[in-house]
């Protein structure tokens, strides 16, 4: 290896690293999104599961919550979108919830593969340029 494809090596590695960087903030904004739509499941459930007219708590997100009367436990409104909501029966609601969280667990799952195949990547080409760097510095004594 020359030393003009060591920089190339060497610039391939830095792509590598921006690449999983990239793929790491993919799986963060998803990881918050699953937990999203979990805080939204278990509020629907529980809410599904109350009377008209009971006090509950509801999150408004922040950790923050507040106090709250169900007006009807039947049907919420779901964005489906842009801003978008559609009112829906409860079971449907949670149903369409659910298969939000299960497309954010299969993505997350294609993240951490992909996570993989550049860490092994890297982790290839980083002792391929370790062992050329060591054979050039023999080379020079």
């Amino acid at each position: 290896m020359n030393e003009q494809e060591m920089r190339q090596a060497m610039g391939a590695l830095e792509a590598y690293k921006a690449q999983l960087e990239a793929v790491n903030e993919q799986g963060q904004l998803l990881q918050m999104s699953l937990e999203d739509y979990s805080r939204a499941k278990d509020t629907l459930e529980a809410v599904a599961k109350g009377k008209p007219g009971e006090e509950v708590l509801m999150p408004v997100g922040g950790s923050a919550y507040v106090y709250a009367s169900i007006v009807r436990s039947d049907r919420v409104l779901v964005g489906v979108g842009t801003g978008v909501s559609v009112d829906k029966p409860m079971e449907d609601a949670i149903a369409t919830v659910d298969t939000r969280i299960g497309e954010l667990m299969d993505a997350l799952k294609k993240i951490g593969e992909s996570r993989t195949v550049v860490e092994s990547k890297m982790q290839q080409l980083s002792q391929i340029i370790q062992q050329e760097y060591q054979r050039m510095q023999q080379g020079l004594k």
